[in-house]
This record gives C-alpha cells, structure tokens and sequence, in this order.
C-alpha cells in the first residue's frame, strides 16, 4: 500500500486529541451541524472557505477521527506555489504536506479537471474524504467570494456529495492571536449537496460545459455564504 495512503489517518488519529484540546482552550471552538454528517458511510468533499493556515487542521480536528469520513486528503498547489522561506518552505507543499494528506493539483491544464484532479477523484472514488478551498487561496477581506469549478466537476465526476462548510472568527488569524485567545472559532457543516441536486438523475459520461460547472459551483459557494452569514 502506497505509504501515504496510511500516513495521512495515523498523523490525523494521533494528533486528533491535541488539536482538540488546543482548539478547545486557546481557539473556543463552537461545532454547528454535526448532524449533517452522522449518516454518512464513506467519503465525501469538503467545500470550504478559506480564511487561514489554521483550516487544514480544522477540519479534521471537529470531526471524528474514527468516523468513516475520515482521514482527510486535500487540494494543495505545486510547491514553487507557496512563496515562503526559512523553515516554513519545508511544511508548505513539502513532504510534511504529503504525509498529512495534500496532493498537489496539476496547473496549467486549460480546463482538462479530469487530468489536472486525477490524484483526488482516485481518492474519492476509494471511498475517502477530500477538503477543497474552492476560492484557491485566503480570502483578504474575510469576504467568501467566488469559487474556481474543480469543486463542481469532482461532484459530478465521482458522484461523492459536496458537503459545504463555513468557518468563522478566524480572519487573519495567526499564532500569536489564537494563543492569546482573540478569536472565537466555529465550525459549520452543512446539508450535503448531492450530484443529482446539481446536474440531475441522468450522467451520460458527457462531462458538464464550463458553464454549467461554474453554475454549480456558484450553488454550492451560495451555500457557504448563506451558513455563514448566518453564524
């Protein structure tokens, strides 16, 4: 078995009791919406917005790290992507980046999502979880704003739902200010957005027109501005 296959769900497990605790006392972290989550017995796609480094962590951290959705794997950027320096450019689409989960997405595809998220719709369609940012980056403002379609097409692609997620209370957040207890954290999982919701009963093995992708996308950021406007 590919080692980071396993890697990703021992770092994950044996982490999970750490972050809690620290996300409990330092982040007051509030989870909204389990239920939205409890029924489900492989993987999923987690739609999320992206306001801070702490995010990837987040996610796992406020679910069950035996729960069926998890470990978690991720979209990551190529490494020449993350322009930082010092010991941060070893954690930053480096090895560490791989063990926790992150695969990189292939750039410069012109639109070919099938090549360019080959790695995460394998991992899907073994029954495994992914975590996307469909926005691509952080948001500057704390704004939510539009999303890129990769989102939508590993919906339609692998048929795994899209459950959406809005996080809040972490705008700009770095080190310094979550360990002085300035932010209050919640994490927000909503109803799952199935294949059907988006592109109808019928899959022909015709891939969705760019315009139809950005149409469900637009859905499925909607619904993470709605939850989260609503925290």
């Amino acid at each position: 078995m590919n080692f980071f296959l396993i890697t990703p769900f021992l770092l994950q497990t044996a982490l999970w009791p750490f972050m809690w605790v620290v996300l409990w006392v330092f982040g007051k972290i509030t989870i909204l919406g389990k239920e939205n989550i409890r029924r489900h017995e492989s993987g999923a796609i987690f739609a999320v917005n992206h306001s801070s480094q702490f995010d990837p962590i987040l996610i796992p951290a406020t679910l069950n790290p035996f729960s069926p959705l998890m470990p978690m794997f991720y979209l990551a950027r190529e490494r020449e992507f993350y322009e930082v320096s010092g010991l941060a450019k070893y954690i930053y689409g480096g090895i560490f980046f791989k063990i926790w989960g992150a695969y990189p997405v292939t750039v410069g595809t012109k639109g070919n999502y099938e090549y360019a998220l080959r790695n995460h719709i394998e991992i899907l369609e073994r029954g495994q979880s992914v975590c996307i940012f469909p926005e691509g980056g952080k948001t500057p403002d704390g704004k939510i704003g539009d999303g890129k379609p990769g989102v939508a097409y590993l919906l339609w692609r692998t048929g795994r739902p899209v459950i959406p997620v809005a996080i809040h209370g972490h705008q700009k957040m770095g080190p310094r200010e979550f360990f002085s207890r300035e932010h209050s954290i919640s994490v927000s999982y909503g109803k799952p957005i199935t294949r059907e919701e988006l592109f109808g009963t019928k899959k022909n093995g015709v891939p969705p027109t760019h315009k139809q992708l950005k149409s469900a996308t637009h859905t499925i950021m909607s619904r993470i501005r709605e939850m989260y406007e609503r925290i």
